[in-house]
């Protein structure tokens, strides 16, 4: 079984992750989908890399530039390259994975989550005060199970997906399509409780946000 991480600027916290992985998952095989220019995730005993900083599996200016009416702020932008690095990844794990945001730490083990007999196990949610409409599955903590997927004809994502409010930023909304998709053609899911196995930090990758301390009062989950 193999967990994926998406990691974009912040080495610090795709590091403790992938400690917090080796103490609570041992057995779980480490990838890195890398979109860091500026910090790229360092070579890691055991941890494989894709390398993306330069666009080398997914080139995100030539994909946005198709759809330059959906991507007016850096929050569409964000958005798509999320889930274009996650589709990406159908190909690049085809035996299923389990997506891992790069800003949480596991608290216990994963590894039963990856049940290759549900189509995802994971948390969904739809939330009507924020800038996404459809049900999505939370991609925080998610199992893909890619052959079942992809016998069906589901990727990770496809177009016309988009979700915005009126004046607002379009949104591609990570987890709505898969589900939309799923329920489509009649494959099931596992639902759970996400927050049992991780505690999330939010919104780091952005680097808005300072995760020093955070990190320093969770220390017991990575050490």
């Amino acid at each position: 079984m193999t967990a994926a991480i998406v990691h974009y600027n912040t080495t610090e916290l795709t590091g403790a992750l992938v400690r917090s992985i080796r103490k609570w998952s041992p057995g779980l095989a480490v990838c890195i989908f890398d979109n860091s220019d500026s910090r790229p995730f360092p070579a890691t005993d055991g941890v494989t890399v894709f390398d993306n900083t330069r666009g080398q599996i997914v080139n995100f200016d030539e994909l946005v530039a198709r759809y330059p009416h959906r991507h007016g702020t850096i929050n569409g932008y964000a958005s798509a390259k999320h889930i274009a690095s996650v589709d990406a990844l159908f190909d690049l794990l085809p035996d299923g994975f389990l997506l891992l945001d790069s800003d949480v730490l596991l608290c216990r083990d994963v590894i039963p989550l990856c049940d290759t007999g549900a189509a995802w196990c994971g948390y969904s949610e739809q939330r009507p005060d924020a800038s996404w409409h459809r049900p999505r599955l939370l991609p925080y903590c998610l199992w893909l199970n890619v052959p079942m997927l992809r016998a069906h004809g589901i990727r990770f994502w496809h177009d016309g997906m988009v979700d915005c409010l009126d004046g607002e930023s379009p949104y591609y909304d990570t987890g709505a399509s898969l589900l939309h998709d799923c329920r489509e053609v009649g494959l099931t899911g596992r639902q759970y409780d996400i927050y049992e196995y991780i505690v999330h930090f939010g919104r780091g990758s952005y680097g808005g946000r300072i995760y020093n301390e955070w990190l320093r009062n969770n220390r017991h989950l990575y050490e």
